[in-house]
Order: structure tokens, then sequence, then C-alpha cells
């Protein structure tokens, strides 16, 4: 069964995969032609550098806890773009943050699973 089924499943499952620091997990969950913009690195274009960049932060961080809230969904086919507001803490470098926003995913659904296209 699709441990994703819905977009509203797979933004809250891609906090929970960063949370877990599950790098395999989130090589599943997005396209190879990923693009972000945010967050520590700026400017992401590729899974690979996506990937890069994720093990950089997560094995230099813990994420105590995270939210995402407001999630709003607006589906165009095989094609969802998800808008919601997000709130992140934790510790870097042993020192403690607290940072959110809002954000905006875009994913596609391939073979019955739904995957992250772009993050801003």
């Amino acid at each position: 069964m699709d441990e994703h089924p819905t977009p509203e499943s797979t933004v809250r499952g891609w906090w929970l995969t960063m949370q877990a620091r599950k790098l395999d997990a989130l090589e599943h969950m997005t396209l190879p032609d990923y693009i972000a913009v945010g967050g520590p690195f700026g400017r992401t274009v590729g899974r690979d550098a996506m990937l890069q960049q994720a093990k950089q932060f997560l094995f230099s961080s813990v994420i105590r806890d995270w939210s995402v809230t407001d999630l709003e969904v607006r589906r165009h086919g095989d094609v969802a773009v998800c808008s919601y507001v997000w709130a992140e803490r934790g510790e870097r470098h042993g020192r403690a943050y607290e940072v959110g926003g809002l954000a905006t995913d875009v994913l596609v659904r391939r073979d019955g699973q739904w995957l992250i296209q772009a993050h801003h």
C-alpha cells in the first residue's frame, strides 16, 4: 500500500522523514528534477543536490519538533499545490534554534505515489 496516498500525508511525511534523518526515504519522496528555494542553502536544483544538503544539515542538527498547520491543497489532476505554515525547533551544532514561515510545495502523482517536485 502507498505510504503517502494524499498530498497532505506526503507533506507531513516529508517533515517526519527529515526529523528521522532518513535520507533514503527522502530520495524516494522527491523527483530527480526537484527544485527548492529557501532554507540554509538558498536555491537547490536537483534531487542529488537536495540529498547532499540534507545530509549536511541533518547530521549537524537535531529537529526536536515541528508543525505544519493551515495546510491548503489545490489538486489539478496529477499535480497538487500545497501551501502551509510551518515551524521547527531544534539544535544545530549544539546551539538551539527556532524557525518557521510559509511554504509552498508542488507534488506530482506518479505510479500511485505523490512525489515532491518543488518546495519554496
